[in-house]
């Protein structure tokens, strides 16, 4: 089954803007909350971070996208002009996910 994962935090804009497009596509995804400490500036260590920095490297933003685990989108600044261009959309479908 394809699948479409996103790494997001609840503070961050972009990545609720990401999953709106997703929602808004009626593509289904998983979504994996991460917590930034504002204090530490960095992410609050935990299973979720250590699964985000393994997959997209010691990354400081979110969100973090992956699709089949063969794609990897970072951020949504990343993803917007994909969208334009249409590159997302074939993207999508070589993946099988749509």
């Amino acid at each position: 089954m394809p699948k479409i994962e996103i790494y997001y935090a609840e503070i961050c804009g972009l990545c609720h803007k990401a999953m709106n497009y997703l929602k808004s596509r009626d593509l289904p995804f998983v979504a994996h909350e991460v917590h930034w400490d504002g204090g530490r500036d960095d992410w609050v260590p935990d299973e979720t971070v250590a699964e985000m920095k393994r997959r997209a490297g010691d990354v400081d933003f979110v969100p973090q996208i992956f699709i089949n685990d063969r794609v990897h989108i970072p951020g949504w600044r990343k993803l917007e002009p994909m969208i334009e261009s249409g590159e997302f959309d074939r993207i999508l479908k070589e993946q099988g996910v749509i």
